[in-house]
């Protein structure tokens, strides 16, 4: 009984300190949020020093050059050095980044020109990217069951942030005749220094319960819970624990494959391609002596659609490095984020744009403060589709893959055809209203897309390299925004060299910007459903590969295989 009473504390111990990493995570990514916020202050900074449409498109784009090219070194450390030491450097370095744009803003520091915002929205990015690092390379270590919606709440208020704080920046920054751009800049300061902070004494990694079945070579599955039986509930704590030390410290020799089908021999078959690791003799013996009872009980009352004739034969493999950057999946998935994710950057860094030349043109007494408004409204917008799409594509992905067994890497396809369609409404929008349309499509699209795409990662090449991985795959979406960036700037610069927005009716000084965007996110498409036909194939591959194993299926746990 004491045995017992200490057990189930330390299980409440453990969900405890992984609420509390949660919560911790959620305000990181609030922090990371205000990455994208530049177009609530952008026009307002940009008027002030006198900037061109492809100046304030450089430095928007810097901070996402910041956030994006950092991505590998902050995810080799999330991995290696835990995550409260990136949280401390995110509220040193957002206090700093928006503290430096506040005073350059006021006139109070020196280099008031667009290579030195440049240069301090680098740092917005770093600390943002830091801070988001932190936060989902926790999450997904500490989940693994519904690990898509932990990761996709995780995620989703990195998307949610820039809605509040837009609404804050309209409620108390724009009384007056003028918004009040500096106290806004210095709020943002002080915001970041406060909830990465706390953020740095919450995050933990406790890592996660379930361990690897018993299955043949080159497979991966998840346990179900153990039977009553003491020795096989043993068996499992010990596999439990040694997955749990191989995430908190990644020096320790511990593997996690399968556990072997002769345990007495001594031979483990890793599943995942992460190594083996040897029972000792006195839990093999245990192991084998209840093997065929607990074999039994289970296959007759585990449902039909879990039996060997119903397994999902997509695989997980531990993969990270050159490694993972050789493989072709994780290639086409690196392109389709490249393409999709990149235009969600670029709308983000130019909605300001595009709502100023559609209000001046068309209201007869405008407004410096109406126009922020409703930059701030578009703002909110975007963030909140974001949001939205950050949780549900969690919540919808897992629920498809657990009900209707539908593969991710189909869903993956729908994402790519949604982010098109926000394009094509966005291209046609000659009215405010319909704009709000095209950037609500547009953050719900952009949110499924980074919402999905870390879940993707983690369950088709493992969680062990997930920080650096994530890292990677993510790291060169800036080059895709800068480039249409910088497109929809010459075309705008080239339409209205006098920087008048007034004169850009119905929203034709920028409209063929959006004929790229359109084009990219075909592509993306493209990729996604080539992606698709790949991991069919290997679906179909596994079938043969398990259906040739010279094994007795009875004797091996059925389960169903993270897709």
């Amino acid at each position: 009984m004491d045995t017992d009473t200490g057990a189930a504390a330390l299980r409440s111990r453990r969900h405890m300190r992984r609420a509390v990493a949660m919560l911790g995570a959620c305000l990181a990514t609030t922090t990371a949020g205000t990455v994208y916020l530049f177009s609530t202050y952008g026009p307002a900074l940009s008027h002030r020093l006198h900037l061109t449409s492809m100046q304030s498109n450089v430095v928007a784009i810097s901070a996402n050059y910041g956030l994006l090219l950092s991505g590998p070194l902050f995810g080799w450390a999330a991995d290696s050095i835990g995550p409260r030491i990136l949280s401390l450097f995110a509220a040193a370095g957002s206090f700093t980044a928006f503290s430096a744009l506040a005073f350059t803003y006021s006139g109070d520091l020196p280099l008031p020109n667009w290579l030195a915002l440049s240069l301090y929205m680098v740092l917005v990015g770093l600390s943002a990217q830091s801070a988001n690092m932190a936060a989902v390379t926790t999450t997904t270590k500490n989940f693994k069951q519904n690990r898509g919606t932990a990761v996709s709440l995780c995620i989703a208020f990195f998307g949610l942030s820039p809605f509040v704080l837009s609404h804050i920046n309209s409620l108390f920054f724009t009384d007056g005749e003028q918004p009040n751009t500096f106290g806004y800049l210095r709020f943002l300061s002080a915001l970041g220094l406060i909830t990465s902070t706390i953020a740095a004494l919450c995050l933990s990694v406790v890592g996660f319960g379930p361990s690897r079945s018993r299955i043949p070579p080159g497979f991966m599955a998840n346990r179900p819970a153990p039977s009553d039986s003491s020795s096989s509930g043993l068996i499992s704590d010990i596999a439990s624990l040694d997955e749990e030390r191989a995430l908190i410290d990644p020096s320790a020799n511990v593997g996690f494959g399968a556990v072997p089908k002769n345990p007495i021999a001594g031979n483990s078959t890793s599943g995942s391609g992460n190594g083996s690791t040897q029972l000792p003799q006195a839990q093999a013996d245990v192991e084998s002596s209840s093997m065929s009872s607990s074999t039994a009980q289970q296959s007759n009352t585990l449902p039909d659609r879990q039996r060997a004739d119903g397994l999902d034969y997509d695989t997980a493999r531990d993969l990270g490095g050159w490694t993972y950057l050789r493989d072709s999946e994780a290639q086409l998935l690196m392109l389709v984020l490249f393409l999709c994710a990149g235009i969600g950057v670029f709308y983000n860094n130019n909605v300001g744009t595009i709502v100023n030349a559609l209000y001046y043109s068309s209201a007869k007494n405008p407004n410096p403060n109406a126009a922020q408004r409703l930059i701030n409204h578009h703002v909110a917008v975007v963030s909140l589709g974001s949001f939205a799409g950050r949780l549900i594509i969690g919540i919808v992905a897992d629920t498809c893959k657990r009900l209707w067994r539908v593969p991710r890497s189909g869903i993956l396809v729908v994402v790519a055809l949604c982010v098109m369609i926000s394009q094509l409404v966005v291209a046609a929008a000659t009215t405010l209203p319909l704009l709000l349309v095209g950037s609500a499509m547009t953050g719900l699209s952009y949110g499924f897309t980074f919402g999905f795409v870390p879940t993707l990662v983690s369950v088709w090449f493992g969680t062990r390299h997930f920080g650096s991985n994530w890292g990677l795959t993510s790291m060169f979406i800036g080059f895709s925004g800068q480039a249409l960036g910088a497109f929809f700037g010459y075309v705008y610069d080239s339409n209205l060299p006098d920087q008048d927005p007034s004169r850009c009716y119905s929203g034709n000084c920028y409209r063929s910007a959006f004929g790229l965007s359109v084009m990219v996110s075909f592509m993306g498409m493209v990729a996604a459903a080539a992606l698709a036909k790949h991991r069919s194939r290997r679906r179909r591959e596994n079938r043969r590969r398990w259906e040739a194993e010279e094994v007795d299926h009875i004797e091996y746990v059925p389960f169903v295989l993270a897709e």
